[in-house]
């Protein structure tokens, strides 16, 4: 018994030596190993800073996208105080902080340049893309519609939402109409159509009447009654079944 304690005492415990060799390695190498342990306490530092910057930038763009919201939709003075309110008036903030405009043109403009503002600080991904829109929205309420052509020609290149896409190519198609350019609106009613029919037809009714719109201001009412009665075909249901209706009572008058 004592021989073979004294033989088990002999060798070094296995723990006990990984820990002395370790130990051993980390003096012989301190200045690796500080140096090591800095870059990885800096690197989570970086990646917590990273995050909290990520989700304040996330809180600052929601709050300033609802802004361009609250611009877009604030009461305009009442008529009776029009013509006494001058300029500073005008401009100066609510409650809430968000002016109040004389005419609808200004609070249309006004929103705009919130938008403006809004891409030049966050960029024009995720919701700088919706205040894009937006903006080409407006730009067509504003009667700028060759520039409202242009803006949402410009989203539905680079779009990759579907439910967006079909939104900006109607808005497209609908500016280019107002600006006369009825050859480009037909295309894109017709590439809207397609379009909805291959992602679920939501669109379809919507597009196919505008289409027929297009036809019968370029004179081709055989063309648009046509159109018109894909529609019933299609979708018997519509929404659009009285105002296609009406339509097709004139077409066939004619």
């Amino acid at each position: 018994m004592a021989k073979a304690l004294s033989k088990e005492l002999k060798q070094p415990d296995e723990f006990v030596s990984f820990w002395t060799h370790f130990g051993a390695q980390l003096t012989a190498h301190r200045r690796k190993v500080t140096v090591t342990l800095v870059v990885v306490a800096v690197g989570i530092a970086f990646g917590w800073g990273f995050s909290a910057y990520r989700t304040s930038k996330a809180t600052k763009a929601t709050a300033a996208f609802a802004r361009i919201e609250r611009v877009a939709g604030a009461e305009l003075l009442p008529e009776k105080d029009t013509d006494k309110a001058d300029k500073k008036e005008v401009a100066k903030p609510e409650e809430d902080g968000v002016p109040r405009f004389k005419t609808e043109k200004e609070r249309l403009e006004a929103a705009n340049k919130e938008a403006d503002a809004f891409v030049a600080q966050f960029g024009a991904g995720g919701l700088g893309r919706k205040a894009l829109l937006g903006k080409a929205s407006r730009l067509l309420a504003l009667g700028a519609a060759a520039e409202a052509a242009t803006s949402f020609e410009s989203l539905v290149a680079g779009e990759t939402d579907a439910s967006l896409k079909v939104m900006e190519m109607e808005g497209a198609a609908a500016a280019n109409e107002a600006a006369g350019k009825l050859d480009d609106a037909l295309r894109g009613y017709t590439t809207l159509a397609d379009e909805s029919q291959r992602g679920g037809m939501f669109y379809l009714d919507r597009a196919l009447f505008a289409k027929a719109r297009i036809l019968e201001k370029q004179g081709k009412e055989k063309d648009a009654e046509k159109v018109l009665r894909e529609i019933l075909d299609k979708m018997p249901k519509t929404s659009l079944r009285s105002q296609i209706d009406d339509r097709l009572a004139v077409l066939t008058e004619k």
